[in-house]
């Protein structure tokens, strides 16, 4: 059936979770083999420019024998290495991949499903699109970390606007730069009003799935390397070289498949809230029904349906909520280093 599915409706946060879960677990291959075209090559090449870098330098460094202009040229060359891919890492996985990823789960929670192929087909365009969208975004956070040093003005609404941005503006960006026409700026001006629309809500989502993120990514690959680090400090007879070699491999290929795991899930969830958000505030479900009766939705531009006048950038209301989560942000970020550091205390004194 190629209807439009009951669920674009407003739903509650079990039912997003729950569709976003079931949609994941449906298209599991799907899913990761979309992303795994670029993002496993990519990977793979940078460990092994990472270890073959690290384990020359280091035994340059240890027999005494390294030339200067040599190391300065490897290290060159490594930074080099570093820009090109972390360049094409940003295009090809944050811009077309994550693009192609978005169209597949949205056709899919649509009925309308397609295979991997099609996916990247369909976002010749969206995909530069989303690429340029999270560049100038990022570019706004980085203005916005110099804007919070200054005292009191921005301390009171930098960290705030940094992390709504972070949090909820960027997230929203991938699905509207790949399921609506719009432009670059007006697709960051649109991501901004439906972050707005659902501000605390949308908040404690976003923290939700950070510490999923960490849960499922981070936390595993932190205790990996400290397990390795236990390891091969019980076993003496491997050289410094090999022990790093062997600690980037494992970790980077266990990062590797995490990251593989965990980021359709994000999308998917990300993309369900999108549907929910317009569902909610725009009637998207009686939209769909009237766009079927003229022609086959495809999710390539879903109905432009919102007709209300632009907004404000900013309002009073806006000033006082990033005021607040400021407030909460630095409160939540000195708690957070304070454990951070009590952690490493204990695990170095029990070296």
């Amino acid at each position: 059936m190629n209807e439009t599915p009951l669920l674009i409706r407003p739903m509650t946060l079990g039912e997003i979770l729950d569709k976003a879960i079931r949609l994941y677990r449906q298209n599991f291959l799907k899913f990761l083999g979309i992303l795994a075209i670029p993002y496993i090559p990519l990977t793979l090449i940078q460990m092994v420019l990472s270890v073959l870098y690290t384990t020359t330098t280091l035994q340059s460094i240890v027999d005494q024998r390294g030339d200067p202009s040599e190391l300065l040229g490897r290290g060159i060359a490594a930074i080099a290495g570093i820009i090109i891919f972390g360049i094409a890492n940003f295009i090809l996985v944050s811009g077309f991949a994550t693009a192609a990823l978005t169209r597949a789960i949205a056709n899919n929670y649509m009925n309308k499903p397609i295979g991997i192929v099609a996916s990247y087909r369909a976002i010749a365009s969206s995909g530069w699109k989303l690429v340029l969208a999270l560049l100038l975004a990022g570019i706004l956070v980085v203005i916005l970390f110099f804007w919070a040093l200054v005292p009191i003005v921005g301390w009171l609404s930098g960290p705030g606007v940094g992390f709504f941005l972070l949090l909820i503006v960027i997230p929203l960006i991938a699905p509207i730069a790949a399921l609506e026409n719009l432009g670059v700026l007006n697709t960051i001006r649109r991501a901004w009003d439906m972050g707005r629309s659902r501000f605390w809500w949308l908040i404690g989502y976003a923290i939700v799935l950070f510490l999923l993120g960490h849960l499922i990514v981070s936390g595993p690959v932190y205790l990996l390397r400290t397990v390795l680090q236990f390891a091969f400090y019980s076993l003496p007879e491997i050289d410094y070289s090999m022990q790093t070699m062997l600690s980037t491999i494992i970790t980077t290929l266990v990062s590797l498949a995490l990251g593989l795991l965990y980021t359709p899930l994000q999308l998917t969830m990300m993309t369900v809230v999108y549907f929910d958000l317009r569902a909610r505030h725009e009637g998207l479900d009686l939209a769909l029904q009237l766009a079927s009766l003229n022609e086959p939705q495809t999710a390539a531009a879903l109905p432009e349906i919102s007709t209300r006048e632009s907004t404000p950038l900013l309002t009073g209301l806006d000033l006082g909520r990033f005021a607040l989560l400021s407030l909460i942000s630095m409160a939540l970020l000195g708690c957070y280093f304070f454990f951070v550091f009590v952690f490493l205390g204990i695990t170095t004194a029990g070296l």
